[in-house]
């Protein structure tokens, strides 16, 4: 089983690549093997919105880590996506990684309607967020981060398995026992389908 690993965040040693860590220490132990791609380090160059890979089945600009991170993808059988809250949503390096392979997640049928490419595998979102826990919830700070991750993961065909959000992340750093107890539950989960 090949699970890969998604840093939405450009700090290569932050929480959000901590909560990462700790799913993929715990994937290890039980077997699996891991792919990693850190968005922020990730060379793409932004979408033009031009919509010929919906028909091309590719995307028209020069090959560029975009397409690394997509082989990846197709070739896992589950992926873990984690990222910081920036104003209630991803930050723009992950949601341009996305933007250029969304041929390669989602076609359209003939109508026009969606179709899912990643049908039967299993995914994992993990979210940080500098406001307080529980006002990170309270006020959906980060569940405005979860909520897009899950949208373009849902429409992918993914069945997502779980989610966290650890607020706090200005006062509290690194990842406690509850939060790690729970990252490696999820990753049993994520597992076992």
């Amino acid at each position: 089983m090949l699970v890969l690993f998604i840093n939405g965040s450009p700090r290569r040693s932050g929480t959000v690549a901590g909560m990462l860590e700790v799913v993929r220490r715990e994937a290890e132990s039980r077997g699996a093997e891991t792919a990693w791609a850190d968005a922020g380090g990730l060379s793409v160059a932004p979408c033009r919105g031009c919509m010929a890979c919906r028909t091309r089945g590719e995307c028209v600009l020069p090959a560029d880590d975009a397409q690394r991170v997509l082989s990846l993808m197709r070739r896992a059988d589950a992926i873990v996506v984690g990222a910081p809250c920036y104003w209630g949503n991803m930050p723009g390096q992950l949601k341009v990684l996305f933007d250029r392979i969304v041929y390669g997640m989602m076609g359209e049928s003939r109508g026009g309607l969606p179709r899912p490419l990643h049908r039967g595998k299993r995914a994992l979102v993990v979210v940080a967020c500098t406001t307080p826990w529980p006002f990170n919830i309270i006020f959906r700070q980060s569940a405005g981060t979860v909520r897009a991750l899950r949208e373009i993961l849902r429409w992918s065909g993914f069945r997502i398995v779980g989610t966290v959000q650890r607020g706090g992340t200005k006062t509290r750093r690194g990842i406690d026992g509850r939060c790690g107890k729970r990252l490696a539950r999820l990753a049993a989960r994520l597992l076992k389908g």
